[in-house]
């Protein structure tokens, strides 16, 4: 079994839940995970199994989408609901269009500073091993971008606490915690991400998912169909030999700046990447 499901995870499951969970019911030693997301957040996972879990890297790249719940008001050392109250202080002056201006302007920064409780490592260790053993760090702004972003709902009271829903599109290696801490900020209050769905990454769509306890065999993305916009390279009896070696392709065989697939009689037998200027190196195999 080779290529992908497209999971909708639900709360309190790990991504390593989701896939031990599809390890262990279809019998697969290699299955694998692009984006991970927080047990306390939902939606879509994109997870590998077979020889497709060597293209995951090729996934990392893709923008997501994600429809935050912030709540303002309060704040956690892991500024989502699982971690420890550090203040709450409930404001009274808000205003939807301010908060609508407020995120157009963050939604122009290009760097943020991730929150401490993650998984990005500063000398060796991650982030969230200082935060448990309340070591001080560094903790630099990193690069992102925000390509859109919406205020989906009215401002209303949820448990005392005024409340709103935003729409996110962003590159890899954002961090939603952070954007709705800085919001906060930016509005003279305090807040936490109450609540986040992915709903997509790449060109995996929450509409098109399936809960854990749904995923068959029939819901399996092969890779053919995940890669069907990629470039194609046929190969002939010389070279589909070398391939199956591994061998390095280059400018003579392709010339593009994406992942592509190699045919040999009109069967896909591999994956290929770019490497360096016009070299490009195979990711899998998938040939006899």
């Amino acid at each position: 079994m080779d290529g992908f499901f497209n999971v909708n995870k639900e709360k309190g499951y790990t991504s390593f839940d989701v896939c031990n969970y599809i390890k262990h019911k279809f019998k697969e030693k290699k299955v694998g995970h692009s984006g991970t997301l927080d047990p306390n957040a939902t939606g879509v996972m994109q997870v590998a199994v077979g020889k497709a879990t060597k293209l995951l890297p090729l996934l990392e790249d893709h923008n997501k989408t994600y429809i935050a719940t912030v709540r303002f008001g309060i704040l956690t050392d892991t500024l989502d609901p699982e971690g420890n109250v550090l203040e709450t202080n409930i404001p009274t002056n808000l205003d939807l269009s301010i908060i609508k201006e407020k995120v157009k302007e963050l939604s122009k920064k290009t760097t943020q500073i991730p929150p401490i409780y993650s998984a990005i490592k500063v000398n060796g260790k991650k982030l969230y091993e200082y935060a448990r053993n309340n070591i001080d760090v560094e903790i630099k702004e990193r690069a992102c971008k925000v390509y859109y972003s919406n205020v989906i709902s009215d401002l209303y009271d949820d448990d005392l606490y005024p409340t709103v829903k935003i729409e996110l599109e962003v590159s890899k290696g954002f961090y939603v915690r952070s954007f709705v801490r800085d919001l906060g900020e930016a509005l003279g209050t305090i807040a936490i991400m109450q609540d986040l769905v992915r709903t997509k990454t790449g060109v995996f769509e929450i509409k098109d998912s399936y809960l854990i306890n749904e995923v068959s065999e029939d819901s399996l993305i092969p890779v053919e169909d995940l890669f069907s916009s990629s470039p194609i390279f046929y190969a002939n009896d010389y070279l589909a030999k070398l391939i199956k070696n591994g061998v390095e392709l280059d400018e003579r065989q392709m010339k593009v700046k994406e992942p592509f697939r190699v045919y040999y009689n009109d069967k896909l037998i591999a994956i290929y990447a770019p490497s360096n200027h016009n070299k490009y190196k195979i990711v899998q195999y998938f040939g006899d």
